[in-house]
């Protein structure tokens, strides 16, 4: 368990904690389930430690094979809705 201190958002309370993340790497979307991580008990945010984030990059790196794949749609704005 490693102490997380308060968030540097909104001052919230960080709890160890296990989540899903999403890694985006040369263009490919990685999902990540079950990693230890810190997480903001008021905003949510979320918090690595090096270790846990050199472990990702090392994984990606080896292009281990995967457990499952998912197809994900992708939906792009039409330039009559920009601001």
């Amino acid at each position: 368990m490693h102490k997380f201190g308060d968030c540097s958002f909104c001052g919230g309370e960080v709890k160890n904690d296990t989540v899903e993340m999403d890694y985006r790497y040369k263009g490919q979307l990685y999902i990540f389930q079950d990693v230890p991580a810190g997480v903001c008990q008021q905003c949510g945010e979320k918090y690595l430690i090096g270790k846990v984030s050199k472990e990702i990059e090392r994984r990606i790196q080896a292009k281990n094979q995967w457990k499952k794949t998912i197809n994900v749609p992708v939906n792009k704005f039409s330039e009559e809705l920009t601001f």
